[in-house]
């Protein structure tokens, strides 16, 4: 399982395993040697697809994340994808059915592509907190209110410990392999939401 999208593949320096061309590598030698690749985070975590989120030049459609890793990349077998509703369920499955013409990638996509920005995707590979906080549920509640989510604060106040309670161990940066480093983020949290 491997996370591949238009956004990871191309962003340069330290993220996850190695640099775009490293990555399109293996890409290719697991094709070769018959290892089939699962995708998984296709449209980062929602990322790609959001007007409001995306660090792309402009949003992506959900066949368009699909096309770009099921289709474009060698050796992959399968795409897995989050889903937290019926509709986003349909509208993955409806993205394999689009035509091809309208999964193709836009032109100019990286222009303004701020490399190095990192995005928590809630992958929760930053748990378990010591301190017993969610945070990729704290995370995801701040990119929400961020983005214009008017329930969004309501939910993160309805947490049982919010980003005040982090004891700033750095567990849980040690292990982001998405280099957003959620320790210090969660003082950035505690002053957005107050506590």
């Amino acid at each position: 399982m491997f996370s591949i999208n238009p956004a990871y593949d191309f962003e340069s320096g330290d993220y996850a395993n190695g640099s775009p061309a490293q990555r399109h590598e293996m890409y290719r030698r697991c094709e070769e040697l018959g290892v089939g690749i699962t995708v998984m985070k296709p449209l980062a975590g929602g990322t790609l697809i959001d007007e409001k989120r995306t660090p792309l030049s402009r949003p992506l459609t959900v066949g368009q994340c699909v096309e770009y890793a099921l289709v474009e990349q060698p050796g992959v077998l399968c795409v897995v994808s989050g889903i937290a509703s019926q509709k986003q369920g349909k509208e993955l499955l409806d993205a394999y059915e689009e035509p091809a013409a309208d999964k193709e990638l836009p032109d100019h996509l990286y222009d303004g592509y701020t490399k190095g920005v990192r995005h928590c995707v809630c992958c929760s590979h930053c748990h378990p907190c010591p301190a017993g906080l969610n945070i990729a549920l704290i995370n995801k509640y701040y990119d929400l209110a961020r983005a214009g989510d008017d329930m969004a604060a309501d939910h993160y106040m309805k947490l049982e410990k919010h980003a005040e309670d982090c004891v700033q161990c750095g567990h849980c940066s040690s292990r982001c392999p998405f280099h957003t480093d959620p320790m210090n983020r969660m003082m950035d949290i505690k002053e957005y939401f107050g506590k």
